[in-house]
């Protein structure tokens, strides 16, 4: 009978032991892959994904957990591709290479629109969740969060760029998009490209000089090319960014698991743009550091950004009426934030 007790006794204590294991276990693990297509001590790197991925492992109690692919796995151009056929479950998109597709975040890339990284990228999500989320153009993906890094300023291997005139046929590398169409109308010669291409055309001098954010001049290697900085207060244009998972993956994952990892996400990553703030301003601060100048825009070609900046702006306002967005108090609302 003793026996017969303590089998008893064991099997019930096995039991307890199962269910404990079961209820401290997660419903259901998932790991992301992240498309790692970037420097490693570039601003979004350190200061947005990293973080964000400690961040998602601590939220869902290591139920999720995101991965840097050893390798990019897809070029940033075609990043929407990469993810929305699940090469990679999570990716940043530079939204300029999805202009008819995703508009509403290109209020932010306008000229004189930027006044500093986290501002911008608050007012960009607040935005977002206020005006574009109706018109879900991120259909078929989850967007994690929206964010910019410190607007675009030129960068010269030679001269400072002080006018209109200085920049007549003057080459700089440029993002493709806004920033390129802004720099032809100033007379510039754009050469767009992507970022893998930033420190072989200045440094090989065939481009005069770069149009980039300050943080691009470490995060490029192109520092030591640069002789001149032109601060352009609001910014010449930015770039803004989208985080995405896949649709698919996103699906898949609980309800928990969702909640949790929004709860790191959104606006938290749209404060954690700080960092590239600080990277853009220490980057134009060893310009002045090495020798260089750091000059400020003159009155002239301030005027003449801005006079672009308002035909940018009525094109956009167009472009969000036809995607269904309420285009000019969307735009009241973003610049309501900014101040």
């Amino acid at each position: 009978m003793p026996s017969i007790n303590r089998t008893v006794a064991l099997t019930a204590l096995a039991g307890v032991a199962a269910g404990a294991f079961f209820v401290s276990s997660p419903a259901q693990s998932a790991e992301l892959l992240i498309n790692n297509y970037l420097p490693p001590k570039h601003p979004f790197q350190t200061g947005i994904t990293v973080p964000w991925m400690k961040d998602v492992v601590a939220a869902t109690n290591g139920s999720v957990t995101p991965k840097l692919s050893a390798a990019a796995v897809g070029p940033p151009p075609k990043n929407w591709q990469t993810v929305s056929k699940g090469v990679a479950d999570v990716v940043i998109l530079a939204n300029i290479f999805q202009t008819k597709r995703i508009v509403g975040p290109q209020i932010s890339q306008l000229p004189l629109n930027s006044p500093g990284a986290v501002k911008t990228s608050i007012a960009l999500w607040k935005t977002h969740e206020k005006y574009f989320a109706k018109a879900d153009e991120y259909k078929g993906n989850h967007l994690v969060g929206s964010f910019l890094l410190a607007p675009n300023v030129i960068h010269s291997r030679g001269k400072p760029i002080l006018t209109v005139a200085d920049l007549k046929g003057f080459k700089l590398r440029s993002a493709p998009g806004i920033t390129t169409n802004i720099l032809k109308e100033l007379g510039a010669v754009p050469v767009a490209s992507g970022p893998a291409k930033i420190f072989s055309l200045v440094s090989k001098g065939v481009v005069d000089g770069a149009a980039v954010p300050g943080h691009g001049l470490r995060a490029f290697r192109i520092l030591p090319y640069i002789k001149a900085t032109t601060v352009i207060p609001g910014g010449l244009t930015n770039t803004s960014f989208s985080m995405l998972i896949n649709g698919k993956k996103w699906d898949g994952l609980t309800k928990q698991q969702q909640d949790q990892i929004m709860s790191v996400s959104g606006l938290k990553l749209s404060e954690r743009t700080l960092a590239g703030q600080k990277a853009a301003d220490s980057g134009i601060a060893a310009v002045k550091k090495q020798g260089g100048q750091v000059v400020q825009a003159g009155p002239e070609l301030m005027a003449a950004i801005r006079k672009l900046g308002q035909k940018a702006e009525a094109d956009w306002l167009k472009a969000a009426e036809a995607k269904g967005i309420d285009s000019k108090a969307s735009m009241a609302f973003f610049k309501e934030q900014l101040k």
